[in-house]
């Protein structure tokens, strides 16, 4: 099950019935109650594919997040601290977009598109410089809230919570995805992040 597809059943959980406590007491009327815990059900085990561990695993994966990147900034220094996370950020782009399916768009056309509906996209354009900022989310394609991380893996962080070194991931991300769009390559500069404080995370970018 996915972040989002366990969040849904969270959701829908709390709105019916306890699933601890139907599960409770299933066990219980068939006489599998667990010695002195009458009506609880048993702590979740490694494993088990079961919401209950899943919520666990997520709490692990917040803490691990930080003594990761705490653990990166005390053995590497800043280039090659920046071009782990870049690499990483292009390859979460592939394994989220796939292999290029289309032929790269002229700048020309890429500004009449931002004129028409790429502001609403989080684009403007500038000479030829490019600001981008996330304002819609990959994941569920809605709007996105100010304020809150679009990475899955830190989007229960707040500012200051962790390095800001994972935000060169962003930056990988959005050269391959922009690299893709322009056939060319592109410069990307992170403006602000929301885990260094901003309401979004706004990028500019340069085409060669």
């Amino acid at each position: 099950m996915d972040r989002k597809g366990f969040l849904t059943a969270v959701g829908t959980i709390g709105a019916g019935t306890c699933m601890c406590a139907a599960v409770g007491g299933m066990r219980a009327a068939f006489g599998e109650e667990p010695a002195g815990a009458a009506g609880a059900a048993p702590a979740p085990q490694p494993g088990e594919k079961t919401l209950e561990r899943a919520a666990k695993r997520m709490e692990f994966v917040d803490g691990w997040v930080k003594r990761f990147l705490d653990a990166m900034d005390l053995t590497l220094d800043e280039p090659a601290r920046r071009k782990l996370m870049e690499a990483n950020g292009k390859a979460c782009f592939i394994a989220y977009a796939g292999p290029p399916r289309r032929e790269p768009v002229t700048m020309e056309r890429f500004r009449a598109w931002v004129a028409e509906t790429g502001k609403e996209r989080g684009y403007a354009i500038d000479g030829d410089t490019i600001t981008f900022e996330f304002v819609s989310s990959a994941e569920t394609g809605g709007a996105a809230p100010e304020g809150v991380c679009l990475c899955s893996l830190a989007e229960t962080q707040t500012a200051g919570a962790i390095s800001p070194t994972f935000c060169h991931c962003s930056v990988g991300y959005v050269r391959e995805m922009h690299e893709r769009i322009f056939g060319k390559p592109v410069a990307v500069e992170l403006l602000e992040s929301v885990l260094r404080g901003g309401k979004r995370c706004r990028f500019k970018m340069t085409v060669a």
